[in-house]
């Protein structure tokens, strides 16, 4: 009985392949990153655009919507008196340099999408919209409410979610297309981080780097001297720091070269130190736990404010731990080179039990559809999932081979130049999906 059901779900995704590809080709086209207030729009009038072309999209495929107060769209089917959530965001991080291919612009190349937010999260955005194509063309009556919510402010602080709920009850369930295959249960804590150092010499004119709080920066520029020095590095996700290059430790080990003294000297020191390594490692201040793994912690902002170098730290710590020995610790450090916190801001850790009924019965519907056991884990990244009650991470990330665009090194990831969403792995994904929502049709949600 398996077997028929993927087959079907594999045969009317492959006829509708073409229809999916264009939908998420529209949606990429939309520059969506985060404006604050501008248009009038609490995120920006791009974001408000996605927003409308959401609801262009329910339309079309016969969905009830709601625009949320431009916080959320929801897009619903289905009635009952439970919901199921299925929750996805609009907002990428902006585009930075380097780019190959044009970042809001589409593209297929060797069975990957190309663009900002193909993979993160524009992509899965529209899997989730056709697992409810599928149940309507097919006059499935879920016997509940199913919810797919789109966002606007995931890559930031999250206060999308945070007002969404302040309007409408969360859903008994849900689950977030955001991050690996099979389940996340958990999720580190987020701390950021910002210190700023002791004047510095006029020598020192102007210091910029970096595009995102969430993102390893690959370029730094200081302004010594009236000579512009760039630090060069690959870019990416800041809770993945392995293989990335942070920009800043590459700049400042080429600005101690300069003849430095005092406080221009004890910060640039610093701002190597800070990017040598993306686990806090070199200053001191690496931990981690059994269930997380290593925290992680990179400088991703460089700024030049009142003759003094401000730096913000963009730091994932295991679940076990707490912020504020963290902050000492990097505050003792930091002190040694002439600098002080500023301000810190905290979203704890958040974890659902992995041997809970609706982690096991996510993981077992992905084993049923892959043919492979893999446990619920702990992860670096945040979704939606530590925002909402009862809701875990759900896919849709399965190991592929970026080797076959031929793009450099430090391109194709979420975050980085030439994001790509390979095309097999999102079809994979929205077989797990839709066959995990076809499962829940006949057995209910489960009991909270």
């Amino acid at each position: 009985m398996e077997k028929e059901i993927i087959k079907d779900l594999e045969q009317w995704l492959l006829d509708h392949q073409e229809e999916m590809f264009r939908d998420i080709g529209e949606l990429v086209a939309i520059p969506t990153v985060v404006e604050k207030g501008e248009g009038g729009y609490p995120y920006g009038t791009a974001l408000a655009k996605a927003i409308i072309k959401m609801s262009q999209l329910a339309d079309k495929y016969g969905f009830e919507w709601e625009n949320h107060q431009w916080h959320c769209i929801s897009i619903r089917y289905g009635k009952g008196p439970k919901q199921l959530g299925i929750w996805g965001h609009l907002d990428v991080v902006p585009p930075g340099d380097g780019w190959i291919y044009e970042p809001f612009s589409c593209r297929k190349v060797k069975n990957y999408l190309l663009g900002r937010g193909t993979q993160d999260n524009k992509g899965p955005d529209m899997g989730s919209l056709y697992v409810l194509r599928y149940l309507k063309e097919h006059h499935i009556d879920p016997g509940f409410e199913i919810r797919l919510i789109y966002g606007c402010q995931e890559e930031s602080d999250m206060k999308d979610v945070g007002e969404y709920l302040k309007l409408e009850k969360a859903p008994d369930f849900s689950f977030v297309p955001d991050c690996a295959f099979p389940v996340c249960y958990g999720e580190k804590g987020f701390l950021k981080v910002r210190l700023r150092s002791e004047p510095l010499s006029d020598r020192i004119t102007a210091l910029s780097g970096g595009q995102a709080e969430n993102a390893i920066p690959a370029l730094g520029t200081a302004v010594i001297d009236g000579q512009t020095i760039e630090g060069k590095g690959i870019g990416g996700h800041s809770a993945y720091p392995e293989g990335l290059v942070n920009a800043f430790g590459v700049l400042g080990e080429a600005c101690r070269t300069l003849e430095l003294k005092g406080q221009d000297l004890k910060a640039f020191d610093f701002l190597a130190q800070a990017g040598k390594d993306g686990y806090g490692k070199t200053l001191g201040i690496d931990r981690s736990d059994e269930p997380s793994g290593a925290m992680t912690c990179a400088p991703t902002m460089l700024f030049m404010e009142d003759q003094c170098m401000e730096v913000v730290f963009n730091i994932r710590y295991p679940i076990t731990l707490n912020a504020e020995d963290i902050v000492k610790d990097l505050e003792a450090k930091a002190a040694q080179y002439g600098f002080h916190v500023i301000r810190t801001e905290d979203n704890k850790p958040n974890h659902e039990d992995p041997n809970g009924i609706w982690a096991r019965y996510l993981t077992d519907c992905f084993e049923e559809v892959m043919g492979e056991r893999q446990e619920p884990y702990v992860m670096s990244g945040g979704t939606y999932a530590r925002k909402v009650p009862n809701a875990v991470g759900f896919g849709p990330g399965l190991p592929k081979d970026l080797t076959v665009l031929g793009l450099p090194e430090g391109h194709g990831e979420c975050h980085q130049p030439d994001e790509s969403q390979c095309i097999d792995t999102l079809f994979q994904a929205w077989k797990v999906y839709a066959y995990t929502v076809l499962k829940l049709t006949e057995t209910g949600l489960p009991q909270a």
